[in-house]
């Protein structure tokens, strides 16, 4: 039960005082599905890197369910947003549902807590939500259609979590990464990018650091 858990860290254990700080912030993630704010997922974060979960439990996949009513991937979903895309994704989720694949392609137009659409300038506040979601939708109908092999590279992604043999899941893992790369170039010699062209450069140095991340952990970068 929730009262409970929060009946332990009410108890007056001085070491659980900085917990119980951050999971104020954090129990309202079951009341308002998806819209936590900024402050909660940065506490979430600092609960896991910090490892103050563990003046309750050991493991974080138990503290989850037990403390925050969330289960652990949803936890570490809201944590990569947050390492992400800072609080501009939470401060616009907060005023209308937006995915982050939606976001990533929005982003070049959220600058210093405002939303910038057809020359206004509109502040990320309650007081907006309607011209916010408005200008959101306006902005996702104008996005390009994902193509026949988009939606098949991302069928081929979903695939390889379900695949045991870890050379079937590298040859999948190998086409992923011919039609990514064709992705790429298609897009590298459109002409008609205008403004996406900041985008297209994220995405490119993205996929390089998270690939040479990956390889140096691995032992495969010297």
């Amino acid at each position: 039960m929730q009262e409970e858990s929060l009946g332990e860290l009410e108890a007056g254990q001085a070491a659980l005082l900085e917990v119980g700080v951050a999971l104020g912030q954090n129990h309202a993630f079951g009341l308002i599905a998806g819209r936590c704010s900024a402050a909660q997922a940065e506490g979430l974060l600092r609960l896991r890197e910090e490892k103050l979960y563990q003046r309750c439990t050991e493991k974080w996949e138990d503290f989850c369910p037990r403390y925050l009513k969330m289960s652990r991937s949803e936890a570490d979903r809201t944590i990569k947003l947050w390492e992400e895309f800072g609080s501009a994704y939470f401060e616009l989720s907060q005023l209308t549902r937006v995915s982050p694949e939606t976001f990533r392609a929005i982003a070049p137009a959220i600058r210093d807590g405002a939303l910038r659409y057809q020359g206004e300038t509109i502040e990320l506040n309650s007081e907006n939500s309607r011209r916010v979601a408005a200008a959101v939708a306006e902005l996702r109908s104008a996005l390009p259609k994902r193509s026949a092999e988009s939606r098949s590279l991302e069928r081929e992604i979903r695939g390889l979590c379900h695949e045991v043999d870890v050379t079937v899941r590298i040859e999948k893992l190998n086409d992923c990464c011919t039609v990514l790369i064709d992705q790429f170039e298609k897009i590298s010699v459109d002409q008609g990018l205008g403004p996406a062209r900041g985008l297209f450069l994220r995405a490119l140095t993205r996929v390089r650091a998270e690939l040479e991340r990956v390889a140096a952990k691995s032992g495969f970068l010297e």
